[in-house]
């Protein structure tokens, strides 16, 4: 698959400085004293990461390595919108697409803190008209995806037909896929549903709850929640490869849907976010640690999933992570156990950040790059 003309020759002209082109790299726009190895360790990753933007064609991406509370890294690298050859900057913001299901997570475990909401509790104690298969369900089995309801998405990710309400009817109508807690099944669902709860329990509708609650908190103004439908500042154009041609991506999150999808950050913001909870200031350290521990299926079997987030353990030395993952274009890992957080935000569907983060943490951690070569033979 070959690499669009068009994006070939302003990734070319970026790389040689050609006069009127953007920068390819933005200076750091905060980041604490760096101790020799760090600074080290830092300078490698933009190397290796500047390497992967060309290789994987990554327009535009933000990178963020939080270590011992500390910002240690973060950089704005290419392009944000191709077609008026506009650089990434420090307040330029991203989709994170599903990696909102992390902030609806600390949502739920806030109101958890609050004695507002039980997580074994069922549904039937917090929503009316349910159908009766769902009522049992418990808001944990919502979060790690084990509830076994139907999808409100079809199979190629599309919402059921009828616009959002016919999809919601016609969710309401199907059987269970699965006894709770039997299985795995990622789901959109879940979220709807807690979207529900929030609101309901909260005192205010999600969107606001989340804005109060947390990114007045933590200081994030650039923070919001909005698709390819709304006006929001500072946006990194969304872009897909298909048949080896750049197209523009159409980001479509439904207003019920904003739980699982939707939100805009910018990686300073989003490491903030996480130094808030590491620091107890979103969260009381004991809640953080329930939410990420990994599920269990009803068998005890771990599940994938801890309480709105991936649950990763890789290699021999079982190195844990919990992530938020969205839309193969933006991803963010802390890694509980080494003090140690990575935030990679891209504006291409199909980069796969993901995959590039135990390498970036394994610059810091040299234990974790056991991690990274595990990942890239699998």
């Amino acid at each position: 698959m070959k690499c669009s003309r068009t994006l070939f020759l302003l990734l070319a002209a970026l790389a040689a400085g050609v006069p009127g082109a953007p920068s390819l790299a933005a200076p750091a726009p905060i980041a604490a004293p760096a101790s020799a190895s760090d600074s080290a360790a830092s300078q490698a990753v933009l190397d290796y990461i500047q390497a992967q933007m060309r290789e994987r064609r990554i327009p535009g991406l933000q990178i963020a390595v939080i270590r011992q509370g500390k910002v240690v890294l973060s950089r704005a690298l290419g392009v944000a919108n191709i077609q008026h050859q506009v650089a990434v900057g420090e307040h330029t913001v991203f989709s994170i697409n599903s990696g909102t299901k992390a902030i609806t997570g600390v949502a739920i475990m806030q109101l958890v803190e609050q004695g507002k909401l039980a997580l074994d509790a069922p549904l039937a104690r917090y929503l009316d008209g349910l159908p009766a298969a769902w009522q049992g369900v418990s808001v944990a089995r919502l979060l790690d995806h084990t509830s076994g309801l139907p999808d409100i998405l079809d199979e190629q990710g599309d919402l059921l037909p009828g616009g959002m309400e016919g999809a919601w009817k016609r969710a309401l109508a199907a059987p269970l896929a699965f006894a709770p807690g039997q299985r795995f099944s990622y789901n959109q669902t879940n979220y709807v549903l807690l979207g529900k709860i929030i609101d309901r329990l909260g005192g205010e509708p999600f969107l606001d709850f989340i804005r109060h609650q947390q990114f007045d908190v933590v200081g994030m103004p650039g923070s919001s929640f909005g698709d390819s439908g709304d006006i929001v500042m500072n946006k990194a154009n969304s872009y897909r490869f298909a048949g080896g041609v750049l197209r523009n991506v159409v980001e479509e999150f439904p207003p019920a849907m904003r739980t699982g999808a939707g939100m805009n950050t910018t990686a300073t913001e989003l490491g903030k976010w996480i130094v808030a909870l590491q620091q107890g200031r979103l969260l009381k350290p004991a809640s953080l640690a329930a939410m990420w521990t990994p599920s269990s299926f009803a068998d005890g079997r771990p599940a994938p999933w801890a309480l709105g987030w991936p649950a990763i353990r890789r290699g021999a030395q079982a190195q844990r992570a919990v992530a938020g993952i969205g839309g193969g274009r933006s991803a963010f890992y802390v890694y509980p156990d080494d003090d140690l957080a990575v935030i990679i935000l891209t504006n291409l569907a199909g980069a796969r950040p993901d995959q590039l983060i135990d390498t970036v943490a394994g610059f810091y951690v040299p234990a974790l790059r056991h991690n990274a070569l595990e990942q890239r033979r699998n």
